[in-house]
């Protein structure tokens, strides 16, 4: 009893210990774990406070996938789409009392892409070309320099990078650092390079593209050629080549001037070459026909070719002062005008039987639709012992061929000549009939143009036509004149301006 006693008291004199101020360690972490477990417990609980800078959105599905299933549809399959079933069907599920599914949350519509704009580059100043290099694959680094080897600027340009190089047109040399050679550019408004492992390329040109834009300095033709762009052809007119040496291009003027003086040469010296032994049987009966008709014909080859050069190296000139080799052709022109000299040979009274017959005329052609042109051509006047001839006529023209600098057209028309008695008319022994004071000729014919561009808005041009002059005899300058009915070839040269 004593014992069981003095059990029961220890559990008191325990608590009347705590009570009394007897404290251990272990006691107190336990209350204070069991009263932060509390707390936790209660502020999860808690519902968040909705408040006016952050409302609720209900998630819903995203864009493009449909609603999930609710609880009290877990039950249900999609419907059957097979072909065999050929109707909608649904499974019911084993609980007679499904319970109905929820509203489907509404969706959320997407959003458009995030970020700032893309830049776009600004227009190009007034007589502005653009150079624009861009990245592929790796990239690479290009070093851009004039013609003659002028440095305009390194760039690396980066995998999808675009940088736009901004300066006067002309030719611009594009290279790797490490190539011996580069690549050379005419830069005309725009062109596209791109850089990358297998080297330096030319591609089309898709559009304006986003990239820093950096203003190159000018070429150096380009750059000194403010006074030289009106001197040049001015002094290539007047000496053949010299306007090239004034751009300091003096293989390109020797060049010229060599062509010109052998053309010129060699057409001098078939003008000055006559049998002297041939004027005892002049005429056809000659014995040198043949060689009349050789000498006539390789006259108007020689002095063809050289009206061709002669044109051909005054544009030279201006391009080259300008910086600007290769022209882009005006394709949508509205009006064209040219300058030309068609040559035959034909036969004549007297030694040589045979001789070069030359007509120079004016032509004005406005292109209707694209390729196809209609206009007067052929314009000229023409005197002759005793005469004079006025002609012109239409002529319709279609381009075949458009490549680069060179245009092919194919044409066909018809001069009209009418050519009047000039002076005193003639006696007439009395009871004859007067001759005839002015007669009418028709010449159909058909041509080949072909047009070689040596700036945007200028070319030289060669013309073989076929003719024949119907009705009456057609004249040409001076005695010449092809009788009516004769089938003739003629070469045509000469240049064409287009507005």
């Amino acid at each position: 009893m004593d014992r069981r006693r003095r059990v029961a008291a220890e559990p008191r004199a325990a608590a009347g210990g705590r009570r009394s101020g007897h404290w251990t360690p272990g006691q107190g972490r336990a209350y204070n774990r069991r009263v932060l477990r509390c707390a936790l417990i209660v502020a999860l609980a808690a519902p968040p406070a909705a408040g006016p800078s952050a409302p609720g959105v209900p998630w819903g599905p995203l864009p493009g996938q449909p609603a999930p299933l609710s609880e009290g549809a877990k039950g249900q399959v999609p419907a059957d789409m097979s072909p065999g079933t050929g109707a909608l069907e649904q499974v019911r599920t084993d609980s007679p009392a499904a319970p109905a599914s929820e509203a489907p949350a509404p969706r959320l519509e997407p959003m458009g892409p995030s970020g700032p704009a893309p830049v776009v580059a600004p227009p190009p100043e007034p007589g502005e070309a653009t150079l624009e290099l861009s990245g592929a694959g790796q990239g690479g680094q290009v070093i851009v320099t004039s013609p003659r080897g002028k440095l305009l600027g390194s760039y690396a340009v980066g995998p999808g990078q675009t940088i736009l190089l901004r300066g006067a047109p002309g030719e611009y040399v594009v290279r790797s650092p490490g190539a011996p050679h580069g690549l050379v550019v005419p830069v005309l408004e725009r062109t596209h390079v791109q850089v990358g492992p297998a080297g330096l390329a030319v591609v089309r040109d898709e559009g304006p593209s986003p990239g820093p834009v950096v203003r190159i300095g000018r070429t150096a033709a380009a750059r000194d050629g403010n006074w030289r762009r009106p001197v040049a052809p001015i002094l290539s007119a007047l000496v053949p080549g010299l306007g090239q040496m004034v751009n300091r291009e003096y293989a390109r003027g020797a060049g010229f001037l060599l062509g010109a003086m052998s053309l010129g040469a060699g057409a001098l010296g078939l003008a000055l070459t006559r049998d002297p032994s041939d004027a005892a049987t002049p005429g056809a009966h000659g014995r040198t026909f043949a060689a009349d008709v050789v000498g006539a014909a390789g006259l108007g080859l020689l002095t063809g070719g050289l009206h061709l050069l002669y044109m051909a190296q005054v544009m030279d000139a201006y391009a080259g002062a300008i910086g600007k080799r290769t022209p882009k052709p005006h394709t949508r022109h509205k009006l064209s005008l040219e300058l030309r000299r068609m040559a035959t040979v034909g036969m004549r009274a007297g030694d040589p039987a045979a001789q070069l017959y030359a007509d120079w005329n004016v032509g004005v052609l406005g292109q209707v639709a694209p390729r196809f042109s209609v206009g007067l051509t052929d314009l000229g006047l023409k005197f002759g012992p005793g005469r004079a001839a006025l002609q012109g006529g239409p002529r319709l023209q279609y381009r075949v061929l458009e490549r680069g600098r060179v245009w092919l057209s194919l044409a066909a028309g018809a001069i009209v000549q009418g050519a009047f008695a000039s002076g005193a008319p003639p006696a007439v022994p009395e009871g004859e009939e007067p001759p005839r004071t002015a007669v009418v000729a028709a010449i159909p014919y058909g041509q080949l143009d072909l047009r070689l561009f040596i700036l945007d808005r200028w070319s030289i041009d060669i013309v073989p036509r076929v003719s024949a002059p119907l009705g009456a005899a057609r004249y040409y300058r001076g005695d010449g004149a092809i009788p009516k009915h004769a089938v003739t070839l003629e070469l045509g040269t000469g240049l064409g301006v287009y507005f």
